[in-house]
């Protein structure tokens, strides 16, 4: 399968990255020991290029009532400068996918992961029945994070404007050259404070530059995955998508209880007057070197109990940990559990989500 360059691989090249393939994308997997910069990350400022996100605007009068329906935040409250994060549900309440949406004036934009786009697209097209909506698919747009303790310091030198005063989740702009203008957001996807960063390709070649000479450390997409195991956030493919209900996974503030309709709203609705769910998201922390996989399978009193949606070794905490989807009836705190990976028993035990509290 061909793969697609990040418009900025000459820069990760120079920083020493190590590649790999990911839906579709040569993307940095590392630029050294996976360990520093998970380090980085948790003590000072780490950026990692996010170009392979997609980028859809949906313009039109309906664009809002339409979106609200599809999505489990309200978009109807998002005010021009700000973003939500919603899950997209199938009308039987399991997820489709995930996405960052974000309010301008005139328009509202999805902010997605490359490998979740055409999923996401062929999914909101198939809701479009006599609604006045376009969509517009930007193609490859410029995107940088940056986390962190020391981010948003690191991000407003890169940028030359003061991000310390924003608000979360509030976007605002920053001059790129004459006639091009950035975004900047504060967001939190690892448990650290973040600013992203996005405009069009090829405009952000001089921010990259900018944010290293500002001390921030090159990030690949193998310590981005250790320090999202670490925060307890799932991930669609791994530990959420159509084999998961939306309450069993959907990480907290992402839905809304209050905003009315949308598809799948009638089943979460449901399980929220029930009280419970049979299964849900958990945390374990695990003895030994050898962290879980994918699909492992989670045994308690000598039955099974669940699956590990994914596992990690965290340089953070000096030990393997995953995240599992568990019967919650079957496990408690202090029961031993057993994780088998690949015919060897991995003792392992439930650890509160997040493994790793970060900054505020």
């Amino acid at each position: 399968m061909r793969t697609t360059g990040l418009p900025l691989r000459g820069h990760h090249e120079t920083s020493g990255a190590v590649f790999r393939s990911e839906a579709g994308w040569s993307v940095p997997g590392s630029y050294g020991p996976v360990s520093s910069e998970v380090a980085a990350v948790r003590t000072a400022a780490g950026a990692i290029d996010l170009s392979d996100r997609g980028k859809v605007e949906v313009r039109g009068p309906d664009r809002v009532t339409f979106l609200d329906g599809l999505l489990t935040a309200d978009v109807k409250v998002l005010e021009p400068g700000t973003l939500a994060y919603a899950l997209v549900l199938t009308d039987k309440s399991r997820v489709v996918g995930d996405v960052r949406v974000v309010a301008f004036e005139d328009r509202l934009l999805l902010d997605v992961e490359a490998a979740q786009k055409e999923v996401i697209l062929d999914h909101v097209r198939r809701h479009l029945v006599s609604d006045d909506v376009d969509l517009v698919d930007l193609g490859s747009v410029g995107h940088l994070e940056v986390h962190g303790p020391r981010a948003v310091a690191a991000a407003s030198a890169a940028i030359g404007r003061d991000l310390r005063a924003t608000a979360p989740n509030r976007v605002g702009t920053f001059p790129l050259g004459k006639r091009e203008t950035g975004h900047a957001a504060h967001v939190r996807t690892l448990e650290e404070p973040a600013i992203a960063l996005w405009a069009s390709a090829g405009t952000l070649e001089p921010i990259w530059e900018r944010l290293l000479r500002s001390g921030a450390a090159p990030v690949g997409r193998d310590a981005f995955e250790t320090l999202r195991v670490e925060a307890g956030v799932p991930r669609v493919g791994a530990d959420m998508g159509e084999f998961t209900l939306a309450l069993e996974v959907a990480p907290e503030g992402s839905i809304s209880f209050t905003k009315g309709c949308y598809v799948g709203q009638e089943v979460v609705a449901r399980a929220t007057y029930r009280g419970h769910m049979n299964r849900k998201l958990l945390g374990l922390k695990i003895d030994g070197d050898v962290p879980p996989a994918h699909g492992d399978r989670v045994v308690a009193a000598g039955s099974e109990v669940g699956r590990v949606t994914s596992g990690a070794w965290s340089p953070t905490l000096g030990r393997p940990i995953a995240l599992a989807l568990l019967r919650i009836d079957r496990v408690s705190a202090g029961d031993p559990i057993f994780v088998d990976r690949a015919g060897w028993d991995l003792r392992a035990a439930l650890h509160p989500l997040p493994f790793v509290r970060g900054h505020s």
